[in-house]
């Protein structure tokens, strides 16, 4: 998606001297800017219809969460930006790249790949241990600090849910978050903690082999047909030390209940 916003406009609204454009994405555009003195991503969101009170009171529990896998949150806000009244919610700026990116220029080494499956469960059980969910786990929701496979930080926080966006786009592009929907949300059931398990093992098939368990970007096929797939566990390289493969398809079971939890999967690890 492309730049909304100018550098001006941005600078002004923020009260800063200078901001750095990061990227857009699907509920709002991200820049690099001081807050009270330290390095700060604003994500100014899309819509300007959500109320910065209301999602200061949704994110209360977020705000509560000390862990180095989840990306602080320092604040909600409303700045006047380009002409609007827009909400912005206020994160610790990661250092490095996300796992979109570094996936697509070398493969983990094992010790690394058990690093990433590390951080990620451990993020996603602070998240768990308060109650949340995050619902949108994905590549490019994953930074990774000073651009380290195993030093991976959990960013936008659910906001699928805060938004009231709904998570699932249209096929038959396939394109984005349904790349790493577990089946029960591509047949829009309620979503489980089971279901940021899904996306942990699609993440780390990804970064082990370069290519998605189960889709090929741009295919065209319906849900039905997708769900179908995903009942069709991924063959996992052989290569693979035992403990990492195991947890790549017990997180993968397309029964939920199968995929156990996010303590007993950090267990597994060696």
């Amino acid at each position: 998606m492309a730049k909304k916003f100018e550098v001006d406009d941005v600078c002004t609204a923020l009260g800063v001297e200078k901001a750095e454009y990061r990227g857009t994405g699907s509920f709002g555009e991200t820049w690099r800017a001081d807050f009270a003195g330290r390095d700060a991503a604003y994500k100014i969101i899309h819509n300007t219809g959500d109320d910065a009170k209301r999602l200061s009171r949704e994110v209360e529990g977020y705000r509560r969460i000390d862990n180095a896998h989840v990306v602080k949150l320092f604040d909600v806000r409303t700045f006047h930006i380009a002409g609007m009244d827009r909400p912005v919610m206020i994160f610790e700026y990661i250092p490095g790249c996300d796992l979109s990116e570094l996936i697509k220029v070398r493969r983990p080494s094992h010790d690394e790949l058990r690093g990433l499956a590390r951080g990620l469960l451990t993020g996603v059980r602070a998240l768990h241990e308060a109650d949340l969910l995050h619902r949108d786990l994905k590549p490019a929701n994953i930074a990774l600090r000073d651009s380290k496979y195993d030093d991976a930080v959990i960013l936008d926080l659910g906001l699928a849910k805060l938004l009231d966006v709904e998570s699932i786009t249209r096929y038959p592009t396939l394109l984005g978050t349904t790349f790493y929907m577990a089946p029960e949300q591509l047949r829009q059931d309620r979503a489980l903690r089971a279901s940021d398990l899904w996306a942990i093992g699609e993440m780390l098939f990804e970064a082990a082999t370069g290519v998605h368990p189960f889709f090929k970007q741009g295919e065209a096929m319906g849900i039905a047909e997708a769900v179908n797939r995903l009942s069709t566990p991924p063959a996992v390289p052989s290569d693979l030390p035992p403990d990492i493969a195991e947890l790549i398809l017990k997180c993968l079971s397309d029964v939920p209940h199968r995929r156990g939890t996010v303590t007993k999967a950090l267990d597994r690890l060696a």
